[in-house]
């Protein structure tokens, strides 16, 4: 795996292009398909392995997102911090900030891990009364899962920090070929352990379970190995406490706290709001939880997609920070998004014209692909609005500016969302497809208040800090 960095040029030479930003965004995006074409295979195979599988994963999936997306917040400051590093050629920075989010990375996912252990699993029928409580209902199920899964949480956050690390340096070759070796590993073990061959147990949603938290190991594991090597633009620094936490690392540890603790709130708050968001959709029953999960398999192909559009913007705006060239980051800002709309639109063709056959590739049942293809009109809509708010957040992120995200995340997520969602699902009665009317209010309201606060320049300053205050 030969790294491939891609730095911005200096003051003075040419800016980023779209072609710029669509080749950094091009393995970023290939990536995040091939974790799609993972999402996708975990509900195919659990999809066949019965429905009651597939609603177990309404429960668990939010909720190890949930975990997996707070935990990481750190990322959001260790992209920003690398990319200006980066971005000022000073690559002993970038291994500084390098080393010291895998060293959170790894302190935070292990609380976690444990303190999820101890408190989520024994919590479900409390948080998800109306879920089914047979032995082969959606709430067994789902505890069966995350009483092995919630064990991936360190290997997974030292995953995110060294990718998101390369990735802010230009890299994003390297983070394609780790995911893509981890990728095939997940789905072959999937296979072993979901269904029991080659004489395995038949281990069902305890067998994805243990496929997850293998494939992060490794995924941790081939990410260090990566790190480790001698001559890169990132990597880790001895890992000695003289060097980590010497005056210029307790800096920088203070900055990344800075820089992270808005993107810890915003996720505590906005994924509060996203589990009342899975409660309402709890309430409708085991088969709309499964015909969900379903929409959620296809739709992964563009949230995904959107993700790598986002890397690509955060690493270019941070790096371009790093250069003092204001400006040109909010240019770099307003072409991801571009890009990422128009790529989304044209997902959101294809949800239209395949709005019947797409839901009977997850699940065989006729019912819940009939209630999957209601809702994909409502899912087709929401494509560049999600693609917009994506992006902007995460520019706005790497610019710096992780209290005025947290603030737009909050209002729209908590409220337009659950608001929308209450008034469709519970007054209308509209079930699944009431609920993805809520998140389409939820990235439409998001949207037009990021474009308004990027297009005003509030989210980049006008004279960013010197690389040396960071």
């Amino acid at each position: 795996m030969r790294p491939v960095a891609r730095p911005l040029p200096r003051p003075g030479s040419a800016a980023p292009t779209l072609r710029s930003i669509a080749a950094l965004a091009g393995p970023a995006i290939a990536g995040q398909l091939l974790q799609t074409g993972v999402i996708y295979a975990d509900r195919v195979m659990l999809g066949h392995a019965g429905s009651g599988a597939l609603a177990a994963m309404q429960l668990a999936g939010p909720l190890e997102w949930t975990l997996a997306s707070v935990s990481a917040a750190f990322a959001v400051g260790t992209l920003s911090l690398v990319g200006r590093a980066v971005g000022a050629g000073d690559l002993e920075a970038a291994r500084r900030h390098t080393t010291l989010a895998v060293s959170v990375a790894l302190v935070v996912g292990a609380v976690v891990a444990l303190v999820a252990r101890l408190t989520i699993v024994p919590a479900l029928p409390h948080l998800f009364p109306h879920a089914s409580r047979a032995p082969d209902g959606a709430l067994a199920l789902s505890a069966h899962y995350l009483e092995v899964a919630l064990f991936a949480a360190p290997f997974y956050c030292v995953g995110v920090a060294g990718l998101s690390a390369m990735s802010a340096s230009g890299d994003t070759v390297t983070p394609l070929a780790i995911g893509s070796v981890v990728n095939v590993v997940h789905i072959a073990v999937n296979w072993v352990l979901i269904a029991g061959h080659l004489g395995a147990p038949a281990l069902g949603v305890r067998g994805a379970g243990w496929s997850t938290t293998a494939s992060y190991a490794l995924e941790a594991a081939l990410t260090l190995l990566v790190l480790l090597r001698p001559g890169r633009a990132v990597s880790l620094r001895p890992l000695r406490a003289a060097r980590v936490l010497d005056a210029a690392g307790r800096r920088a540890l203070r900055t990344l706290a800075r820089l992270s603790a808005p993107a810890y709130l915003e996720r505590l708050v906005y994924h509060a709001g996203y589990l009342a968001f899975v409660w309402m959709i709890a309430r409708l029953g085991d088969d709309a939880m499964a015909a969900n999960q379903a929409l959620i398999a296809i739709e992964a192909l563009s949230f995904m997609t959107v993700e790598g559009f986002a890397t690509a913007a955060g690493a270019l705006v941070a790096q371009q920070l790093g250069a003092r060239r204001p400006r040109e980051a909010l240019r770099v800002g307003w072409s991801a998004t571009g890009l990422a709309v128009a790529t989304l639109s044209s997902y959101a063709l294809l949800f239209l014209s395949l709005r019947h056959a797409l839901p009977a590739l997850v699940t065989p049942r006729a019912d819940l692909q009939a209630i999957a293809a209601s809702a994909l009109f409502v899912v087709a809509i929401a494509q560049p609005f999600m693609a917009a708010g994506v992006v902007l957040g995460q520019a706005g992120r790497a610019a710096g500016a992780t209290r005025a995200v947290m603030l737009v995340s909050v209002v729209c997520g908590f409220g337009v969302r659950l608001a929308t969602t209450w008034c469709t699902t519970v007054a209308l009665h509209l079930g699944v497809v009431g609920i993805w009317i809520g998140s389409t209010s939820d990235w439409t309201a998001r949207t037009l208040v990021l474009a308004a606060l990027w297009y005003s320049g509030r989210l980049v300053p006008a004279e960013p800090p010197s690389h040396a205050a960071s």
